[in-house]
Order: C-alpha cells, then sequence, then structure tokens
C-alpha cells in the first residue's frame, strides 16, 4: 500500500499590492520593519510625511498610537527617487 501523495505541492499567489505588510503597526514594529525610530516617526507625523492613528479611550490619559505602513513606504519610496539624482 503506497502513502504517499503523488500531486506536487504549490505555492498560493496571493497578489497583494503591500508585499504582505500589515496595515498599521505601533513603533516597535515600524523600527523592526523599516529601521526608523521613535523620535524620527513622530516627527514624521507632525510633519505630516506619514499617517497615524491615535487610540484613546474619553478621558484616559494613555493610548496607542499606529503608524501607517503603507505610508511609512511611500514617504521612503519618494525620498528615494528625490535622492536619485545626488547619490548615482
Amino acid at each position: 500500500m503506497n502513502t504517499f501523495t503523488t500531486e506536487t505541492i504549490t505555492v498560493a499567489n496571493t497578489n497583494h499590492s503591500t508585499n504582505s505588510l500589515p496595515e498599521f503597526g505601533r513603533w516597535q514594529d515600524v523600527q523592526r520593519l523599516f529601521g526608523i525610530k521613535r523620535g524620527t516617526l513622530y516627527n514624521l507625523v507632525n510633519e505630516g510625511q506619514i499617517k497615524s492613528v491615535a487610540l484613546r479611550r474619553r478621558g484616559n490619559v494613555h493610548g496607542c498610537r499606529l503608524f501607517h505602513l503603507a505610508s511609512i513606504s511611500e514617504y521612503l519610496n519618494r525620498l528615494m527617487q528625490a535622492q536619485k539624482g545626488i547619490n548615482p
């Protein structure tokens, strides 16, 4: 009796446009994925370069800020295009 499968294994094609990045992440996720530290992230948010959202219940002092990962990737691509002429 043969207990082996005869069909080949194939990898599913997901076709995600964001390369499997989650939509939002905390600053630790951004630092792990892009190497951008917390202070720089908050500066970029204040400058309007990237997007973020604060999760905090009414009346609470503390909350959680989530950063839009696609906007960070777009920012880095814009920066790379701007520096293309500077660094051949």
